[in-house]
């Protein structure tokens, strides 16, 4: 049988076993949907492509410690939710911005240039306001929408509980709305203060 059929567990034994080319089948099956967690966290592609990096080192050094309590996924995904953390951690203080995947601006075989480049600008304008959440806002709202993660496996990531992350994400809805409001706020108070001039 192919190595790409095996289960995760399956491959995880074999390369505990010795069988180091099995990481790379593992990786293979799930690094896309963790370097698009991380890409949605990320300000940058090159930060992004760091941190992905140390996700790789620390998921290598750590597989021993692997519990099959959670999805290997999960499990991954928090790791790459916790080097996210930690990035964020150390620039602090550097300004952010936002980079997108250029996936963002692929258009669908229906939809016009303009319908194309409508969607691409509104996911650049909500992916802007999701950076300005505070942290845990920001996880819980990006493994949700951009993710599409279930609430399950959000609270397996997030080490929490299901009505935790309900909670969460109610909250980080509400401040998303606010935070795409303002820039409406500023023009509607400039409008009105060039009318009284």
């Amino acid at each position: 049988m192919p190595l790409a059929n095996f289960k995760d567990s399956a491959l995880i034994n074999l390369i505990l076993a010795g069988r180091t080319e099995c990481f790379m089948v593992l990786m293979n099956r799930h690094l896309p949907a963790v370097r698009r967690c991380i890409g949605s966290m990320m300000p940058n592609k090159t930060n992004a492509d760091d941190v992905l990096q140390e996700v790789l080192i620390k998921v290598w050094r750590r597989l021993s410690t692997f519990r099959s309590e959670s999805t290997f996924r999960a499990w991954m995904t928090r790791v790459a939710i916790n080097e996210a953390l930690q990035w964020y951690r150390r620039e602090r203080n550097s300004p952010t911005c936002q980079a997108f995947s250029d996936s963002d601006t692929f258009a669908s075989p229906d939809e016009s240039p303009l319908q194309a480049l409508t969607r691409a600008e509104t996911t650049q304008i909500v992916r802007n306001a999701v950076v300005k959440l505070p942290a845990k806002y920001r996880q819980v709202l990006n493994l949700r929408e951009f993710e599409q993660l279930r609430l399950g496996e959000i609270a397996e990531s997030l080490h929490t509980s299901i009505p935790a992350v309900k909670t969460r994400l109610f909250r980080a809805r509400r401040m998303l709305v606010t935070v795409l409001q303002r820039p409406k706020d500023r023009e509607n108070r400039k409008s009105q203060g060039t009318t009284k001039s």
